[in-house]
Order: structure tokens, then sequence, then C-alpha cells
């Protein structure tokens, strides 16, 4: 296995372990607080403002005052699982137009550009 692939394989494995930390934190801290409450499935109340920007999510995450961080914590841990193929795909695509590759680098383009699109729009 080449260096590239190592680094490649690493940047995955770090990014879904540091993800899937983030959201196991943030549901162990949202249960704990939500002990014995029953559910509230049975009212629609539709999306919070706060998770309409990764900005707003990773400002309200931090805001220790607000009900909402807790929750805000976990969709910040599934963003950063969304983000982590994006960050694979276009270190891959560097990485082969560093060794000079111009199909792999291509293809690699265009797949950075559907995620992209898929990811933001």
């Amino acid at each position: 296995m080449s260096r590239f692939t190592s680094l490649l394989a690493q940047v995955m494995l770090t990014g879904t372990l540091l993800a899937a930390a983030i959201i196991a934190a943030g549901l162990v801290w949202y249960l704990s607080a939500h002990i014995g409450q029953p559910p509230g499935d049975h009212v629609f109340a539709g999306e919070p403002l706060y998770f309409k920007s990764p900005a707003a999510m990773v400002q309200h995450a931090f805001a220790l005052g607000q009900d909402g961080h807790r929750r805000s914590l976990v969709m910040l841990g599934i963003l950063l699982l969304l983000l982590n193929p994006l960050l694979r795909v276009g270190l891959a695509g560097l990485g082969y137009l560093l060794e000079k590759d111009r199909l792999y680098a291509g293809i690699s383009a265009i797949v950075f550009a559907v995620l992209l699109i898929s990811f933001f729009w």
C-alpha cells in the first residue's frame, strides 16, 4: 500500500471516529438531560432555524444556556460525517494531480463536483 493510499485511509478513519465520538457525546448528553420525559413525537414542530446553516449549528452547539445545544452537537457530528467523503475525494484528486494522473484527477474532480452540488443544494 502506498503512502498516499495510507493517508486517504487514515483521513477516512480519523474523520469517521471523530464524527462518531461527537455524535455519541451529544447523544449521551441529550439522553442524560431528558431521563424520564415522555417522547414529544406526537406534535410536529418542524426544523429549528439553527439547523439551516452549519455556522448556526456550531454556534448553538457551544451555547450552553440554550435548550437545543445537545441536539446541535449531534447534528454537528452528522455534518462532520457527511463532510468526510468530500474531504477524501478532494484529497484523492489532489494526490492524483501531484502524481500527474490526469484521468483519475479528472474523475475525482467530477465526483467532487457532484458531492459538492448534492451537499449544498
